[in-house]
């Protein structure tokens, strides 16, 4: 069994870091902790996004005794020039104890305009979306997505498929391609 820390107690997180390892064909026990407090609480940009998975993922590993890979999962929006809407994505991190980071991204999808704006002004996507739709905290239940797809796919979802692209280099059947490639690349401690 695999000690993974994650650098959340989001159940949506938790979940999703769970089945993605199982589906990677690892046997994991999942740890989550609360993140670092000075986390932006809605991340635009792919580089703060990025870096806020990072800091998540190494918080995690260096939080949790005997763990062998710490997880960070952040989703955050990427502005596009020339459109009103956002495009939401989720990116995850799976760092090992050498300091070796691996990322996956979720598929993205359009952020409203109406919920855009309110985001650029500094409010919480998940406070934005949790008035309009009259479901409180609704981030740590389906998301966005799900309210727009009407469940048809979830936090869950987004959050399994990300970290399980970040577990591709490390696949058994992948290890040897990405070892050969990394070299030079910069590690993250």
């Amino acid at each position: 069994m695999i000690l993974v820390a994650l650098g959340s107690r989001n159940p949506n997180k938790v979940r999703g870091t769970e089945l993605a390892f199982r589906l990677a064909g690892f046997r994991v026990s999942v740890v989550p902790i609360e993140p670092p407090g000075d986390l932006s609480p809605e991340p635009i940009g792919f580089d703060e996004t990025i870096h806020g998975a990072i800091r998540r993922a190494k918080y995690a590993i260096n939080a949790v005794r005997n763990a062998e890979f710490g997880v960070g999962i952040e989703a955050g929006i990427i502005k596009v020039e020339g459109f009103d809407e956002g495009i939401d994505i989720t990116i995850a991190v799976v760092m090992d104890k050498d300091g070796r980071v691996t990322l996956g991204i979720s598929p993205g999808f359009m952020v409203p305009r109406k919920f855009m704006k309110e985001v650029l002004r500094g409010v919480e996507l998940n406070e934005v979306v949790s008035k309009y739709y009259g479901e409180p905290n609704i981030g740590r239940k389906y998301g966005l997505i799900g309210a727009l797809t009407r469940r048809f796919i979830d936090r869950v979802v987004l959050n399994t498929e990300a970290v399980y692209m970040a577990l591709i280099p490390r696949m058994p059947w992948n290890t040897e391609l990405f070892e050969t490639e990394r070299r030079g690349q910069a590690e993250w401690r």
